[in-house]
Order: structure tokens, then C-alpha cells, then sequence
């Protein structure tokens, strides 16, 4: 596994790691690369190999990678490549005494947990400044999110997915008519390729309005379409964002009475997930709004 996550690294002992960090893997004539953060990754071995490629893609950011994959090893493989360091075997009751051994501690530290033990993240939290979330099924881990932000800042990679969406959402209403009709909106239909992205979606709009028991959720999983595909508050007004035929960006459609038809085309932003995590890397604050769309999306049915 470590061969296929870092396939230029070298094999170390843990305690040669520190000393073999931003040695190996560099050319003695490049310049030493100012670090700005750490990142810890966990989860399973194909998410891992998937992470890394991500890691390496934050071209403009200098980070320490930390990446690991937990197991029942009693020898487990150690290897170094440039910045980044790959653990894999190492057992969960070791997990967080290697996490604070590598992370470097005068700097933000963001945990990436892409799966597995649930039991592993409260250890990980504490020792982390943010957590970003990012499992197959997150349902498991949503259930425990007011427990690990009382601990450190927490979100989700799918809320980051999201962003792009809910400010094109949000700024319907900055429109005097659309804010007039609020009253006259009563079902949201959501539909997309990924459950939980939508579910998320649907629970950040719960979380907003002011009498949630009036509308009708309708989430409409498409396999094949981009986790969200199209998002429609509708009833006697409807407001529409929905994926253009570019996969590129998001096209919004407003029409509501008193307003003039309007629509725009909008650029539905860097998808890929080294800009997701560059993007998280940047904040720090709590993200009160994520906690509370968690919570609501388990109202859904």
C-alpha cells in the first residue's frame, strides 16, 4: 500500500521520520519549501491513494502530509517522500500519539478523515484544528458532529462541495420580490448523484427558514448525474439552479411575481478535491451553519 501512495518514498523507522521529512524526494538544488500547515489523513488504502494525489496537487501551499491507514500490524510499514509521510498498519491505539508525534505543532493542523473507525476521530479531534469529514456513508459520523465540535472546528467535504450552490441559493434573496414571496414557496426538489450531498443541501435549508414544517422535501438520486445535479424551491414562485449543459457551471432561474424572468450563468468553481482541500485549509472558524444543516438533514425521512 505505502509503495502505491508514495511510490517515490523511501522506508524509515518512526523515529528517523522527522529527520527524513523534506529530505527525500527533493533535489538538493531546490528551494526548501516554507510549510504551513499539517495534514492528517486516515481512512481506507484506495481513499488514501486517492487523498494523496490530492495532497500533491496543492501546488501554491506548502503542508506536511501525514497519511495513514490503520491496522493490526506489528511491523508497519513507514515510508517518506519530500513532506509527506505514510503510516500504514499502524494500530488505532497508536493512532494519536503518531498523529501528535508528526504533526507539526507551531502550525494549524486540518484531519482529513476519509473513513473507518468511528472511535479513532474524538482522539483525532482533540489533536486537530479542523476537521474535514469525508466518508462514503457519513451517516455514522454526522450522528456524533456536536460531540467533536466541542472539541475543534468541523465540516464536511460535501459541505465544501455545496458552497458554490448554497451562495447562488442565498443570493436569490438579496432580491426584494423574491424575499416578498418567501410565503408562496413550499417544496424543494433536490437531484443529484449523491444522497448525502443533497441531504445535506436540503438540511442547510431547513436550518434557514423560518417554518420549515411547510415544505415538502422531494430528493431524487440520478447515478450517472454530478452529486447534485438540480435544485428547485418551487410552489407558486420557483427559484432554479441546476448544472448547465457545459459541467462547468451552474445556470439560476428566478420566476417570481413582480420580477422580471431572470437568469444567469454561473462558474461552477474548481471541483476537484486538491481545490476542495486548498479551500479548507484557509478557514479556521467554527462552521455553526454545517453543524446546524447536519442536524436538520436527520429530520429527513
Amino acid at each position: 500500500m505505502s509503495d502505491l501512495l508514495l511510490p517515490s518514498g523511501v522506508d524509515v523507522a518512526f523515529g528517523e521520520i522527522e529527520g527524513a521529512l523534506g529530505r527525500t524526494g527533493e533535489s538538493r538544488s531546490s528551494p526548501r519549501t516554507a510549510l504551513t500547515a499539517t495534514i492528517v489523513v486516515t481512512g481506507p488504502r484506495d481513499r488514501l491513494t486517492q487523498a494523496a494525489e490530492a495532497v500533491e496537487g496543492l501546488e501554491d501551499v506548502g503542508v506536511r502530509a501525514v497519511l495513514i491507514c490503520c491496522g493490526d500490524s506489528a511491523a508497519p510499514s513507514m515510508r517518506v517522500a519530500g513532506h509527506t509521510v505514510a503510516l500504514d498498519g499502524i494500530r488505532s491505539e497508536y493512532l494519536n500519539n503518531a498523529v501528535a508525534a508528526l504533526r507539526l505543532s507551531s502550525l494549524p493542523t486540518l484531519v482529513w478523515w476519509r473513513g473507518g473507525d468511528v472511535g479513532n476521530i474524538e482522539g483525532l479531534a482533540a489533536l486537530a484544528d479542523r476537521l474535514v469529514l469525508d466518508a462514503d456513508d457519513p451517516r455514522p459520523v454526522w450522528e456524533s458532529v456536536e460531540k467533536f465540535a466541542a472539541q475543534t472546528s468541523v465540516t464536511d467535504m460535501r459541505w465544501t462541495r455545496l458552497t458554490r450552490w448554497r451562495a447562488l441559493m442565498a443570493h436569490f434573496f438579496d432580491i426584494p420580490e423574491v424575499q416578498a414571496a418567501i410565503p408562496h414557496f413550499h417544496s424543494l426538489r433536490l437531484e443529484g448523484s449523491d444522497e448525502f450531498v443533497l441531504r445535506l443541501f436540503a438540511g442547510w435549508v431547513l436550518s434557514i427558514v423560518s417554518s420549515p414544517d411547510r415544505l415538502k422535501f422531494e430528493l431524487i438520486q440520478t447515478p450517472g448525474a454530478a452529486p447534485i445535479e438540480t435544485v428547485i424551491l418551487g410552489g407558486e414562485q420557483e427559484l432554479v439552479l441546476r448544472v448547465a449543459p457545459s459541467r462547468t457551471c451552474v445556470e439560476t432561474a428566478a420566476r417570481v411575481n413582480q420580477l422580471s424572468s431572470t437568469s444567469r450563468i454561473v462558474s461552477l468553481g474548481d471541483q476537484r478535491l486538491a481545490a476542495l482541500l486548498g479551500e479548507e485549509l484557509r478557514i479556521r472558524a467554527r462552521d455553526v451553519a454545517f453543524e446546524r444543516a447536519v442536524i436538520a438533514s436527520r429530520s429527513l425521512p
